[in-house]
Parts: structure tokens; C-alpha cells; sequence
């Protein structure tokens, strides 16, 4: 379903905002995520084969418990090749960011104690008048 007119001009004025706010923040979420690395999905279809393999040969033995190990290892397999890697401080350094900044949370409000009052204050106010327009 596709968004209104009201709604796409919030959400570009929403986007504007943030690019203004903090551009960093609004570059990255812009770029998207990362794209998955060949060599993490070829480790986690490698595990998901392993723990085939596994389950197959402990119910061929007659062993249960070979089994549920072998669906655990395809698991693991099947969770490392969907999930996206964790960005550490060394991936921010590497992709030109600083490292040691605050980061979203306690130390980013510590950081801009005055703009999260102010943010907070707009947006409660957009929300009210979005619920008087209804």
C-alpha cells in the first residue's frame, strides 16, 4: 500500500531533519546495510552440510543424540549465513568514523542533553496536531 501524500512529505521532512541533525548518522542509514560476505555465507552453508551429515549418520546409527547435535550444528549453520556481522570500533574506524563517540544511547544523551529536550518537545507537538487532524 502505498503512503499518502501527507505522509511522504512527513516522512521527506523527517529525512531532511536527520540529515541536518547528524549527516553521519543519516549517510549511514541512507547507504543501507552492509552487503553479506561471500566467505560468511559459504562458513554457514559449510556448518549447515556438517550438521546434515551429522543428524543423517545418528539416525542411520540409531543414535538420537547424534542427531539433535547434527540439527543444532545446521542451525548455527543456517543463523551465521542469514545474520548480518556485528560492527565493532575497529569496523567504525575502518569506515572513517571516529571509534571512541558516543553512541546511540546513555552516552549519546549525556552528549546532547539540550537537543533531546528540544527533539522530544517537536515531536510531541507534530503528534498532537497529527491527532487533531484525524
Amino acid at each position: 500500500m502505498p503512503l499518502s501524500e501527507y505522509e511522504q512529505r512527513v516522512l521527506d521532512q523527517l529525512e531532511q531533519q536527520l540529515a541536518s541533525e547528524d549527516p553521519k548518522l543519516g549517510a549511514q542509514l541512507a547507504a543501507g546495510p552492509p552487503p553479506p560476505r561471500r566467505g560468511r555465507i559459504l562458513l554457514g552453508v559449510t556448518i549447515v552440510a556438517a550438521g546434515l551429515a551429522l543428524m543423517i549418520s545418528g539416525l542411520a546409527a540409531g543414535w538420537p543424540w547424534l542427531s539433535i547435535i547434527g540439527f543444532l550444528v545446521m542451525f548455527a549453520g543456517a543463523y551465521l549465513s542469514f545474520s548480518s556481522p556485528k560492527r565493532g570500533p575497529a569496523d567504525d574506524l575502518a569506515a572513517g568514523g571516529e571509534g571512541s563517540g558516543p553512541q546511540l544511547g546513555e552516552s549519546a544523551m549525556k552528549a546532547h542533553p539540550a537537543k533531546k529536550g528540544r527533539l522530544t518537545e517537536r515531536l510531541e507537538k507534530r503528534w498532537e496536531d497529527r491527532r487533531g487532524e484525524f
